[in-house]
């Protein structure tokens, strides 16, 4: 629910008390022209606009008698205008209040809700990774003095993978460079003429690269083959 749509709301509440105002004032001025128009001219008895007024009441006797009978007329026009526009003033008044609690309800749950990720966000990832991660104990556990050498290297080979399919699982992957060079992927560290390689092989990776969901988040540092022309 946006502030916007309160406001449309509450500027209606605000055009109701005024058009309330408008025309209390109105009705105001118009009884006191014809009050005054009747003291001034006592000729006026069949007054043009007081004649609905009059024929729905007995005639007047006098023009104190017409006053009062278009006193009685105003006062009951006026009154019927301010109910009408008071009982829309309330509605609409109950209505912006209620849109308003609606609005606070969910501008709460919004923050809550921004909270609980900035807290609770990583909760997948680390569930991924963790499993790898309990493997490097018990690697380390089997790993006795007599253990060969060739047997450590394959316990850490199998802990990378295992990490790897970990950050697999959370969109993680590692750059590929069994191709030619790719700025938009790689980043040359350094680069050596080759005769046995074409412009752009990539020879060595200094550091993997990897990327999010697609996109890379560090690129893998390499040597790349740059033949002088």
């Amino acid at each position: 629910m946006s502030d916007e749509f309160v406001g449309v709301k509450k500027n209606n509440i605000d055009e109701l008390k005024r058009k309330l105002n408008q025309e209390m004032l109105k009705d105001a001025e118009t009884r006191e022209y014809m009050k005054d128009s009747l003291n001034q001219d006592p000729s006026m008895d069949s007054f043009e606009l007081s004649e609905e007024v009059t024929q729905k009441q007995s005639a007047p006797s006098s023009d104190k008698d017409a006053a009062a009978s278009f006193d009685s007329s105003a006062d009951g026009s006026l009154l019927a205008k301010y109910e009408k526009l008071k009982k829309e003033f309330e509605e609409l008044d109950e209505s912006y209040k209620r849109l308003w609690a609606d609005q606070q309800n969910m501008l709460k749950r919004f923050q809550k809700d921004k909270d609980d990720l900035r807290k609770y966000g990583a909760q997948s990832t680390i569930e991924a990774i963790l499993p790898a991660i309990d493997n490097f104990d018990f690697a380390k556990k089997s790993i006795k003095m007599e253990t060969a050498f060739e047997e450590i290297l394959k316990s850490f080979d199998m802990l990378k993978m295992q990490f790897q399919m970990s950050l697999q699982a959370i969109g993680i992957a590692e750059v590929k460079t069994d191709m030619l060079f790719d700025p938009a992927l790689h980043e040359a560290v350094t680069s050596v003429p080759s005769m046995e390689h074409p412009e752009g092989t990539i020879l060595e990776v200094i550091k993997a690269g990897y990327q999010l969901q697609g996109k890379v988040i560090r690129p893998a540092l390499v040597v790349v083959v740059a033949n002088a022309e």
